[in-house]
């Protein structure tokens, strides 16, 4: 195969490369509305905003995910007025219903939220930034950081020259083993994963150099129990199907819920509001998933992570391992303890 590379100094001129094969591993860049990419002024994206000099007197965060939420805590503790703008009606809305709602009516006392909102159209000047919504409102800031999603690189590499075929989102199209759909080339990471995370591109990683190695012992690449956490205040969880999954689904399932005040170290923490939430089959108690709000959620999760990765059903998981007291995962063992089996 022969790959074409542009030269980076811009010159008319390409260079070519002959191998046997290729991992296309270009990675992804932050989506920008249209609205502000035609204004022509200034904003920031995840890429950018952790570099700028100083701290704005006033934030607004286009988009409602686990990225604004994250960015929006280390302003808000650095001292900035932060507004958020989302189009739906609460924050973190692909997480599950009771994280997402609870979430939002916690941080409503921190943040200007601006939810069931899009930008209509951006103006002013650096530093002096306007933003009228779809509603006729406006919000003035001094910084604009955008944080609607992302989007493959695969558009810039002309791939339909090799015959690697997209997605319609632009996704590159991969197998199980994560090859591409044009012989000897594999991909990995934002420009095909359909979950966009360090840790899962660093999971494809270890796969395609696998099976570069071992084209006759090919590992496969497993997308179905892809944990997550938001480092947020509350830190959020989660893994597996939502309840509203679950209901779309006709699953028949059972909810088991405890709240961190419940367990003695959630109680010395004097934490009302943190909670545990898990969903299982019903009868036969398989783990479908989880979902946690409060201090240490990334590390209170793995045990769930692993259970419903291993197939250990939720009464196997309560009542077979001795759960330390007083440790914090006592609320991970009264949730699956309050499910009806």
């Amino acid at each position: 195969m022969t790959l074409r590379i542009d030269t980076a100094d811009g010159a008319d001129r390409a260079i070519d490369v002959s191998t046997g094969r290729i991992v296309v591993a270009a990675g992804g860049r932050p989506s920008v509305p249209g609205p502000v990419a035609e204004s022509g002024l200034p904003y920031e994206t995840s890429d950018t905003v952790m570099r700028i000099g100083t701290v704005p007197r006033r934030l607004a965060i286009l988009g409602g995910g686990y990225i604004a939420a994250e960015l929006a805590e280390v302003f808000a503790e650095a001292g900035s007025s932060v507004t958020i703008v989302e189009k739906e009606e609460r924050l973190l809305g692909p997480q599950d219903e009771t994280v997402a709602e609870r979430f939002t009516d916690l941080v409503r006392s921190r943040y200007d939220l601006r939810l069931g909102r899009e930008v209509a159209a951006v103006g002013g000047r650096r530093g002096a930034l306007w933003l009228t919504l779809d509603d006729g409102s406006t919000l003035e800031a001094d910084l604009l950081l955008v944080t609607v999603g992302r989007t493959p690189n695969s558009d810039r590499l002309n791939l339909g020259a090799a015959g690697i075929a997209t997605h319609d989102d632009g996704r590159v199209v991969v197998d199980r083993y994560q090859r591409t759909t044009a012989e000897g080339v594999f991909a990995l990471g934002d420009v095909c994963s359909p979950v966009p995370l360090k840790h899962v591109a660093d999971r494809e990683a270890q796969v395609v150099a696998h099976n570069l190695r071992h084209p006759g012992d090919l590992m496969a690449c497993d997308h179905e129990l892809v944990p997550a956490a938001g480092f947020t205040r509350p830190q959020i969880a989660s893994v597996g199907a939502t309840e509203r999954e679950c209901r779309d689904r006709g699953l028949n399932y059972l909810v088991g819920m405890a709240g961190y005040g419940d367990v003695a170290y959630g109680w010395a923490m004097e934490d009302t509001t943190g909670f545990c939430k898990v969903l299982a089959e019903s009868g036969t108690g398989r783990l479908l998933g989880a979902h946690l709000m409060g201090a240490q959620a990334p590390t209170l999760i793995q045990p769930l992570v692993l259970a419903a990765t291993l197939g250990i059903d939720a009464t196997t998981l309560a009542t077979s391992p001795y759960w330390i007291h007083p440790a914090l995962t006592e609320v991970v063992e009264n949730a699956l303890l309050d499910l009806d089996l």
